[in-house]
């Protein structure tokens, strides 16, 4: 039986996050309750296409070596810029949005020396616990912002994404620490230029 194809590729759901991304943050820094909203809409879409890309990948057959990479670039390039409007608006300080930007690019760093030293860097627990703590957050403060820009009562509410935020920090350190303790032995291998060892994936 021929294959069946998806109405459309996983990668062109992946991709649509990219510029839906920015137009969020342009809305949230308007200050107004409908770019609020509008902005809180994008946020929940742009996290439903990340498991809506994933789950028509895996049921069509249609995972790819590209997709694999490019899904969690988009992940990461989504999120940040979400960050960094969080940022604008005074909900994240510049430490958080420096040290989630660091981790992301410490364990791209990790990840290529590893494959000059043909090691494969396997996705750890803590990665998967930071992007769900990141994903789940990111809803968690854009409702918070929402309700009360709906209605400014809620003064509890307006304390929530400030310390969601810290906990996503704090979250996002301890996955680096994870990933550079694992890898430690790799990035040592190639500051001292050791000979390659047997290929391995690394747990």
């Amino acid at each position: 039986m021929p294959k069946v194809r998806p109405l459309i590729d996983p990668n062109v759901i992946t991709s649509l996050r990219l510029p839906v991304a920015p137009v969020a943050v342009a809305f949230l820094v308007t200050g107004t309750v409908w770019g609020t909203v509008v902005a809180a809409v994008l946020a929940l879409l742009l996290e439903l296409s990340d498991l809506l890309d994933g789950y028509v990948a895996r049921k069509y057959g249609a995972v790819t070596d590209f997709g694999k990479l490019y899904d969690p670039f988009s992940d990461a390039f989504t999120r940040y810029t979400l960050f960094l409007g969080l940022y604008a608006i005074g909900v994240a300080q510049l430490w958080m949005i420096i040290a989630i930007f660091y981790r992301d690019a410490s364990i791209s760093f990790f990840r290529t020396v590893a494959a000059t030293r043909e090691v494969i860097v396997a996705a750890r627990p803590s990665g998967k616990i930071k992007a769900v703590v990141q994903g789940v957050g990111v809803q968690v403060i854009f409702l918070c912002l929402l309700v009360v820009k709906l209605d400014p009562r809620w003064t509890t509410l307006a304390k929530v994404p400030y310390w969601t935020m810290l906990f996503i920090t704090l979250v996002t350190i301890a996955s680096f620490l994870d990933y550079f303790r694992g890898n430690l032995p790799t990035l040592r291998d190639a500051w001292e230029n050791r000979p390659l060892r047997r290929k391995k994936k690394q747990k």
